[in-house]
């Protein structure tokens, strides 16, 4: 195999295969080492201990105050369902060690779409190292993302195989993969527009594209095999349409740009936008699909951040082969060729090994199995994540006594699912929202102390709280304070 001529003849590079392939495993296994738990996890594990506790499956939404869907859909349930007992097994040591084999399995079958299509084994690691951040993107620990993006990668590898190949039986494949997907997470869209994109490139490339037509028919079918029949879709419909501005990864690029947040990611995803709109270029690609893929996965990245994962992924399995071809053209050129023997192998072996124990070093010394749950801000960032610790574990040294105190507001709704699964089974009375301030209130999990989540809490007014002789107040930390009112209403 001649890659780049910046290495010698084929029989040199066998230890440098070996190390960059290791460096890759190494550099994703550091990309996937975040340890600050995500938010969803908290509900995650509070419908999974629902549902094996209670003996039946819940369709009554019992963590909100006033329930306000009948029948309750959760989108994720099969995630809490599998997720629960992983956790009381092996705690969490068992939900990363998911996340890490999810994430490798994902860039691998990435990594195998682009050799199908051709590409060199280094071109297709070099484009995976460049795309592999999308990690950072969709797998803080642990979501249900990490089960779309493994599904997407696998649909994208059986939908190459059969466009190239004419493996038509590995479609069908799809439909039990659809099944598990849909009552995993909501992202099962993705897989059927990925189909749909699939068809209609291959009609406008004049190639057959019925096989791709029922594969959908047979995917959408499959969608209604779960707990709720056609109310899922119904539910699918609403969500996907409603206006989420409060929710940061649903912005637009340019609304990210504007509210002030970190420039790099946002720079990093215009620049492989560029890089593969380079390659496209120097080719002068003609492959309708995977172009028409690419450029609708950009369009919905560019209008909200959550789906620039699905670019990154569809450009790591469609760009190496393109590359591979730029390589080819360099290795005519005699400058290249030279500076590719006075390099030889010694010195990008030495290289990519000193890279490798590197960032091995920095992925044990994160504790990767571990799960944090900060209680206070550290790094002063805009998306930073930290939880009401002091609030929770005094509300749960209360529990013997009689007079509860009634309120825990808190300063942002993103830990509101760690309440349900930490307050769960502790009575107290519910209570009305405070007179005059306008909040709504949920309980965690009824009966249970009523918790005021709310964003940005901290720009109001605390008068309507704090202001007169009517508040006790018990605990205030950074992200919450705890008071209960000297008359009960």
């Amino acid at each position: 195999m001649d890659f780049p001529i910046l290495w010698p003849p084929r029989d040199k590079q066998v230890l440098l295969k070996f190390v960059v392939g290791l460096l890759m495993v190494t550099a994703i296994l550091k990309t996937l080492a975040g340890t600050t738990a995500d938010p969803d996890l908290w509900g995650f594990l509070a419908f999974g201990r629902l549902f094996w506790e209670s003996g039946r499956f819940p369709y009554q939404d019992v963590f909100s105050y006033v329930p306000t869907l009948d029948p309750w859909v959760y989108h994720e349930w099969l995630t809490g369902v599998c997720f629960y007992p992983l956790y009381q097994t092996l705690g969490a040591p068992g939900l990363q060690l998911l996340k890490y084999g999810c994430g490798l399995a994902t860039a691998g079958l990435v990594y195998l779409t682009a050799r199908k299509r051709g590409a060199e084994p280094l071109s297709a690691i070099m484009v995976l190292w460049m795309v592999q951040l999308f990690l950072a993107m969709g797998y803080s620990p642990v979501r249900a993302q990490v089960f779309t993006y493994g599904f997407f990668a696998l649909y994208l590898y059986l939908l190459e195989d059969a466009r190239l190949r004419g493996h038509w039986r590995g479609l069908w494949f799809l439909i039990p993969c659809q099944v598990l997907w849909c009552n995993l997470h909501g992202g099962f869209l993705a897989g059927l527009g990925l189909l749909v994109l699939y068809a209609l490139g291959e009609a406008l490339s004049r190639r057959p594209f019925r096989p791709y037509l029922g594969a959908l028919l047979g995917s959408g079918l499959a969608t209604l095999i779960n707990p709720y029949g056609m109310e899922y879709w119904h539910y699918i419909l609403r969500a996907v349409s409603m206006p989420r501005p409060e929710i940061t990864e649903w912005v637009s690029l340019y609304r990210a740009y504007q509210m002030g947040f970190p420039k790099e990611p946002m720079g990093y995803f215009l620049g492989m936008a560029a890089f593969s709109g380079f390659l496209a270029w120097w080719a002068r690609w003609r492959e309708i699909t995977p172009a028409l893929a690419l450029a609708v996965t950009l369009y919905l990245g560019l209008k909200h951040q959550r789906h620039q994962v699905f670019f990154l992924l569809l450009a790591g399995g469609y760009l190496p082969v393109l590359l591979t071809g730029y390589f080819e053209v360099l290795k005519s050129r005699p400058r290249a060729l030279a500076l590719g023997h006075r390099l030889g192998t010694k010195i990008p072996t030495l290289l990519v090994i000193f890279l490798t124990v590197l960032w091995g070093y920095q992925f044990l010394s994160r504790a990767p199995l571990s799960l944090k749950i900060p209680g206070v801000p550290g790094t002063g960032t805009e998306n930073e994540i930290y939880y009401p610790v002091a609030a929770l574990d005094r509300s749960r040294s209360w529990r013997s006594i009689t007079r509860w105190p009634r309120w825990i507001i808190s300063r942002s709704a993103t830990w509101g699912e760690r309440c349900s699964l930490t307050l769960i089974g502790e009575n107290s009375p519910s209570g009305p929202s405070i007179p005059g301030v306008g909040w709504r209130w949920m309980d965690a999990m009824r009966p249970c102390t009523p918790i005021r989540c709310r964003r940005n809490i901290l720009t109001l007014s605390m008068a309507g709280l704090t202001g007169g002789n009517s508040w006790n107040h018990i605990l205030r930390t950074w992200c919450s304070w705890i008071s209960t009112p000297r008359r009960i209403p």
